[in-house]
C-alpha cells in the first residue's frame, strides 16, 4: 500500500496533519493513517486515546470553515499496535484554510498526487466560485451597452427567433433585465480573442504569419479562426474512378471541434486569448482553464461532459454547431482512427492543450483498404503476403484494425475473413 492522492501516512500527530486535512477537504477527500511509516509499515501510536483527542482539538482550533462534519477520526488495531484512521470528506464550502493565515496561498492547501501543496490564487478563486454557485455566465456584464448584429445574423440564417423573449430564455438577459456575461460573449463588444501564428518549422523560433481575431461575438471569432486555419490546411487530391478525392493535412471537422471546445469550455475569468500554433507537423490549440472539476482526460475521451459554460454550449447546440453534449473529443479521435499518430490532450491547472498531428494514413492500413476495394474479403495469410510480414505481426495488425472499427471479423478458425467496416 502506497501513498496517493487519497491516502497519506503519518508516524505521529503533528502540525502537518492540519494542512493535509485542509488539502483533502479542498480536493476530493481522502484518508490519513497515523501510526504508519512512509513505506506503509505499521509503527503504532502510544497513548492513542490522548492522541485522538489531540487530533480533534487541532482540527477544531486551526481550520475554517467548520469541518467537524467532514472528518471522522477513529482508533484501529493492526499487527497488535494502535493506529488512528482519519477519514476526510470533500468539502462543500471551499476553500478551507488555516485560521491564522486566512484565505491566502499560505493558508489554503490542495492535494496534487501524493503531495500536499499550497493553492494558487487562481485555484482559490475557482473554489470560491464553485462554492458560491455563481458562474461567469450568470454574472451581470460590466458593459451593458451591448449590440448583437453578428449573432442576430446567425440566428436569422438558421431561421431561429432572437428577440428579447429568446434572450431571456437563453439567459443572455437576466430576470432583472440586465445583460449577463453570456450576453457579453455573444455581443459585438466581446473583448476576448483568438491569436494564431504559423511557424516555419516545428518550433516557435520563427513565424511566417500571425493573426488575431477581431473583438466581437464568439460566433464571429469561430468563423474567422476556422477560415484562417482552412487557409493553412493544405489539401492534396487524387482521382479514383470518376471522382476526385481530397485529403487535407488535418481533418476539417477536427479543427472545427477543437475551436468549438476552446471557445465553449474556456475559463473567461482568466484574462488572455486562446492561442493557436500552426507548425509544419502539427496544430496546437491552447485554451485557458483546465478540466472542469471531477473530470479526467480519460473521462472526456469517453464522452463525459461537464461544461464550464453550459449556457454558451446550449446556444451552440441550438444553432446546430454541436451535435450532442460530450461528443467533440470522441469525434476528433474517430477522425484519426486510421492515422499513424493520434491527437494528444494535455491538461494543467489553468490551461488545456490539444495537439492535432498532421494526418498521415498508416501505409499498412492503406494497402489493406486498397485490396478490399477490389475484393470483398481478405484473410490473414493474404495480409502476410501483401505486407511481407510474419504471422504474429499480421494477427496483431488485424486485431488493431478490428478494435478501431476499421474492419469486421467474420467466421471461425481457418474460415476467418476480414471486411471493410461499412
Amino acid at each position: 500500500m502506497n501513498e496517493s492522492d487519497k491516502l497519506e501516512f503519518k508516524r505521529e500527530v503533528n502540525d502537518s496533519l492540519v494542512k493535509e486535512v485542509i488539502a483533502f477537504c479542498n480536493s476530493s477527500g481522502g484518508t490519513i493513517v497515523i501510526g504508519y511509516n512512509d513505506d506503509g509499515s505499521v509503527y503504532g501510536v502510544e497513548n492513542v486515546r490522548k492522541e485522538l483527542d489531540k487530533v480533534s482539538s487541532k482540527l477544531h482550533d486551526s481550520i475554517e470553515p467548520d469541518i467537524s462534519f467532514l472528518v471522522s477520526p477513529r482508533i484501529e488495531k493492526q499487527e497488535g499496535k494502535d493506529i488512528i484512521i482519519v477519514e476526510v470528506l470533500q468539502g462543500t464550502s471551499k476553500p478551507y484554510y488555516l485560521k491564522n493565515k486566512g484565505m491566502t496561498p499560505e493558508g489554503v492547501y490542495v492535494r496534487l498526487g501524493a503531495t500536499t501543496q499550497h493553492a494558487t490564487n487562481e485555484s482559490i478563486r475557482q473554489m470560491i466560485i464553485e462554492s458560491s454557485g455563481i458562474t461567469f455566465e450568470k454574472n451581470i456584464s460590466i458593459n451593458q451597452d451591448l449590440t448583437f448584429l453578428y449573432t442576430q445574423r446567425i440566428f436569422d440564417e438558421k431561421k431561429i427567433a432572437f428577440g428579447d423573449k429568446e434572450k431571456r430564455i437563453l439567459n443572455i438577459i437576466n430576470d432583472k433585465g440586465k445583460y449577463t456575461n453570456l450576453g457579453l460573449l455573444l455581443s459585438d463588444q466581446c473583448p476576448y480573442t483568438i491569436k494564431m501564428a504559423v511557424y516555419t518549422d516545428n518550433t516557435k523560433k520563427e513565424f511566417l504569419d500571425m493573426k488575431e481575431t477581431a473583438k466581437g461575438s464568439v460566433l464571429q471569432q469561430l468563423e474567422e479562426a476556422e477560415n484562417y486555419l482552412k487557409l493553412n490546411n493544405k489539401v492534396s487530391g487524387k482521382i479514383e474512378g470518376m471522382e476526385r478525392i481530397e485529403n487535407y493535412d488535418y481533418p476539417i471537422e477536427s479543427i472545427r471541434e477543437c475551436l468549438l471546445n476552446s471557445i465553449g469550455h474556456r475559463d473567461y475569468e482568466i484574462p488572455g486569448s486562446t492561442l493557436v500554433h500552426i507548425f509544419t507537423d502539427r496544430i496546437e490549440i491552447l485554451s485557458l482553464g483546465g478540466l472542469v472539476k471531477g473530470l479526467t482526460i480519460d473521462d472526456i475521451k469517453l464522452g463525459s461532459s461537464s461544461s464550464r459554460n453550459p449556457k454558451l454550449i446550449s446556444v451552440f447546440h441550438r444553432l446546430g454547431l454541436v451535435e450532442a453534449y460530450g461528443s467533440g473529443i470522441p469525434r476528433i479521435l474517430e477522425l484519426y482512427k486510421n492515422a499513424d499518430k493520434m491527437p494528444e490532450f494535455r491538461v494543467a491547472p489553468n490551461s488545456f492543450l490539444v495537439i492535432l498531428p498532421k494526418m498521415s494514413v498508416n501505409s499498412d492500413y492503406q494497402k489493406i483498404f486498397d485490396y478490399l476495394k477490389e475484393n470483398n474479403t481478405i484473410t490473414r495469410e493474404k495480409v502476410e503476403n501483401l505486407l511481407n510480414i510474419k504471422k504474429n505481426a499480421s494477427i496483431d495488425l488485424l486485431n488493431v484494425m478490428v478494435a478501431k472499427d476499421l474492419l469486421i471479423k467474420e467466421g471461425k478458425s481457418r474460415d476467418i475473413v476480414y471486411k471493410l467496416q461499412k
